[in-house]
């Protein structure tokens, strides 16, 4: 058994998957998790800056948040009784969050720090004939571009790179990145290695600007937050389950949307890294792979959830394999072969996937949970 999952994921790292990634990854790292950050809203929303009515509607999520409930069930179960005013301190406070747990990772990663794997990964491609990586993943921080950059790679999110960012269409990308070599009278184009991560739910650098566009400003720390709002410049991130934020700002989202739907259903192999299969948003986009048996698929989480246990149980996943904690060891799950306990820790995390792909390595660090 253990031959046939080592080839496995050896063969699928052959074929460039496109990547999935999940909250898991970066609660693995130490950002929050969803009921972190919903501990995180009940104490940081200011109900006095909400009307008596929004007031009520808070009070009533703020309850079933604190009485143990998911913040995405209660705030899609809220629908139309969440204002705008509400909203908007709801996306607020979340971007302050998740902006706050990135910053000390941010120095992690400058140090030769590899919180997640991703640096060791996209090191490795970057020696290979791989010239374009691809991305998709429902989180707003950095953890992925910042790994990339130290690895070496330009990184592509929709927007321009630079201090202030500017939409930028992949057919422009496709120019940029286009270098022409000439050997002798003959030129040859070659594109240059770079990462392209479509960030559906949007990025913690991502704001609206007052006439109503959106550009990437990197490096804005949360004590800004005042001078921020002095400004009018506003996070766009799409909170849990609050889907009609993205109905609102039909760009840059609409593009990546379109943009990672191409991707997925030209890739030739898929890995999912702490990805739960319950963003029915996203999961549509590459529901129909899932069942496609020539595209390998590797799953990796703490604990798989109870929808992925479905679609195993059901069989609407196939060609896969499968990896979650097992108390102390790993257990692996398959329809290439019989479930079997690998009596290692921690094989369910990408670091230890990519040690037993490519042996291990010392300056890794082990992630938390997924």
């Amino acid at each position: 058994m253990r031959d046939k999952y080592s080839e496995f994921i050896e063969e699928t790292f052959k074929l460039n998957p496109v990547l999935v990634v999940g909250s898991g990854t970066s609660a693995g790292a130490g950002i929050s998790g969803m009921w972190k950050l919903a501990e995180f809203l009940t104490k940081h929303v200011n109900p006095d800056k909400l009307n008596i009515q929004e007031q009520i509607v808070w009070e009533d999520i703020k309850s079933k948040l604190t009485k143990g409930k998911g913040l995405e069930e209660v705030l899609q179960n809220s629908g139309e009784a969440v204002s705008d005013a509400l909203l908007k301190q709801i996306i607020q406070q979340t971007w302050c969050c998740i902006s706050s747990d990135e910053q000390k990772l941010l120095l992690d990663i400058s140090t030769n720090s590899d919180p997640t794997g991703f640096v060791r990964y996209f090191s490795k491609y970057m020696t290979s004939n791989t010239r374009i990586l691809h991305v998709v993943t429902t989180n707003y921080d950095h953890l992925i571009e910042w790994s990339a950059s130290k690895a070496g790679w330009k990184v592509w999110d929709g927007f321009d790179e630079g201090s202030i960012g500017s939409p930028l269409p992949v057919s422009r990308l496709n120019e940029q990145m286009i270098r022409t070599i000439r050997n002798g009278r003959t030129p040859n184009n070659i594109t240059q290695p770079h990462l392209r991560v479509y960030k559906p739910h949007g990025s913690l650098s991502w704001f609206k600007i007052p006439n109503g566009d959106v550009m990437k400003v990197p490096g804005v720390s949360t004590h800004l937050l005042p001078l921020l709002e002095q400004v009018q410049l506003s996070p766009t991130i799409v909170t849990p389950g609050t889907g009609k934020y993205l109905e609102t700002h039909m760009e840059p989202y609409n593009t990546v949307f379109s943009e990672m739907r191409q991707v997925l259903s030209g890739c030739n192999a898929l890995m999912f890294l702490g990805f739960g299969f319950n963003d029915l948003h996203i999961q549509g986009s590459f529901e129909p792979l899932l069942r496609n048996e020539s595209i390998p698929k590797i799953i990796l989480a703490m604990e798989l959830s109870s929808t992925a246990r479905v679609l195993i149980e059901r069989k609407l996943i196939r060609n896969f394999i499968a990896i979650q904690k097992a108390d102390q060891y790993s257990e692996i799950i398959s329809d290439k072969f019989e479930p079997f306990i690998l009596e290692e820790p921690n094989h369910w995390t990408l670091t230890e996937l990519l040690n037993q792909a490519w042996g291990a390595v010392s300056y890794a660090t082990t992630p938390r949970s997924i």
